[in-house]
């Protein structure tokens, strides 16, 4: 498959490439605006002492690897994608975190020793896993004994509210087109109940698994605009499936939608994250 520049575009959108492509706009565009406010939650939630080493699987540009590193954690920060590794390590030399270690690596199938981690930390990446029970049982393994892991995915679209919005102009402006899988990768993570049994699966232990909500205000429609395409490989597959013509359709589509509900001005939404940890044996 070609894109109108005569470029190859990847079948799969969860690839090393594609989000190696979208990794500066992620960076500057989407994981500070619509995750950032989550990450202090979720480090406390993994709950750990200050000095306990960390390995964070699928760390992206860094959100939670710099919070975690500013709590004094020593991190092994992992990324599938070597072009995102290389904005995290900058980002990480430009904070002057001394602490951190960054290196590519898969998470389903992690290159380090056995019960050599205090912490396990994955915010917003094993919701795209392939096989997401694999990918527990490898933190599982990592961890000593009694190690911690916190992983977070997305609520469904109602309650995750960017992604809703996202969907409903999707369907308003192609009804004929066929719906995502069911559930799309982005709410893999979605139930509570299934999300615990994933972990348990992976052989985890005390697991629970809550929400954590956050309001979310962009300025206007142009920067939620942003947020939900710049930085999102399977957004960026779905443009080059419709084409230039589609891609202004969903814009003005969406954008009516943003005027009718919320006004012209600035836009508060309500995104509702699934938050899993649980305890190695």
């Amino acid at each position: 498959m070609s894109n109108p520049n005569g470029q190859d575009i990847p079948e799969a959108p969860d690839t090393p490439e594609t989000w190696g492509a979208a990794s500066q706009g992620y960076a500057d565009k989407v994981a500070p605006v619509m995750m950032g406010s989550f990450m202090s939650e979720f480090v406390d939630r993994l709950a750990v002492h200050s000095t306990s080493k960390v390995l964070e699987v699928g760390a992206g540009s860094g959100i939670l690897t710099e919070v975690l590193a500013l709590r004094g954690h020593s991190v092994l920060a992992t990324d599938f994608a070597p072009k995102m590794i290389e904005v995290l390590r900058k980002r990480m030399q430009a904070a002057g975190l001394g602490n951190v270690t960054c290196e590519v690596m898969d998470g389903q199938n992690l290159k380090v020793d056995d019960n050599s981690f205090d912490a396990v930390a994955s915010s917003f990446a094993v919701m795209f896993f392939p096989d997401r029970v694999k990918g527990f049982s490898e933190f599982c393994r990592v961890l000593r004994s009694d190690g911690r892991a916190m992983v977070s995915g997305w609520a469904g679209p109602d309650r995750f509210q960017a992604f809703g919005l996202f969907l409903e102009a999707m369907k308003t402006g192609f009804p004929d087109m066929p719906p995502p899988p069911t559930p799309p990768p982005v709410l893999s993570l979605a139930d509570p109940t299934d999300f615990k049994v994933q972990m348990e699966a992976g052989g985890f232990r005390d697991v629970e698994v809550g929400f954590v909500t956050r309001d979310l205000q962009v300025p206007g429609f142009s920067e939620m605009w942003e947020m939900l395409t710049v930085g999102a490989p399977p957004v960026q597959m779905l443009f080059n499936r419709v084409g230039p013509a589609g891609r202004d359709k969903l814009h003005d589509t969406l954008a009516k939608i943003v005027e009718e509900r919320y006004g012209s001005g600035p836009i508060v939404i309500s995104n509702t994250a699934t938050c899993g940890t649980g305890t190695a044996p």
